[in-house]
């Protein structure tokens, strides 16, 4: 796929399956509405500044919000592939605090494909440093799984 049927991809799916999501969704008045970019090399990445209602400890980033932000990038990379799947196992690494109302950068890319299980990884950086990393296996939804191999 080209970046730009990547690009287009990922808008299709989000759209269809993550309107309400509280990362990416744009129908959802309590999230985070996330646009996610294709790079290249097969992955994602956004910006965001999450703020300081999503905070754990003061000044600092929940960890639930970390893992969140971390499998809404590795979700949004199987979208721009034309994949719908749910996450199945998800490991979240945090290296550093991470700062709730600073800008932060996401990246998200495909590590292994073997239909119907996917395994991706993530990171979230600050100011230029890793602040956290992620891994997760997804499985694809069956429902889509047989539209793909029924041509439907």
């Amino acid at each position: 796929m080209t970046i730009e049927e990547r690009r287009q991809s990922l808008e299709v799916m989000r759209e269809r399956h993550h309107r309400a999501c509280l990362i990416c969704g744009d129908c959802n008045p309590e999230g985070l509405g996330i646009t996610f970019d294709v790079c290249r090399g097969g992955g994602v990445e956004a910006e965001v500044v999450c703020g300081e209602h999503r905070e754990g400890y003061a000044d600092h980033l929940h960890g639930g919000m970390i893992a969140s932000l971390l499998d809404g990038a590795m979700t949004n990379c199987l979208f721009s592939h034309g994949i719908a799947a749910v996450t199945g196992e998800l490991t979240v690494r945090v290296l550093l605090p991470v700062e709730a109302v600073t800008l932060v950068r996401i990246y998200a890319w495909l590590d292994e494909s073997s239909p119907p299980l996917y395994r991706l990884k993530s990171e979230l950086r600050q100011h230029g440093r890793l602040k956290a990393r992620g891994r997760a296996k997804f499985v694809q939804k069956w429902s889509d799984s047989a539209r793909v191999a029924t041509g439907q």
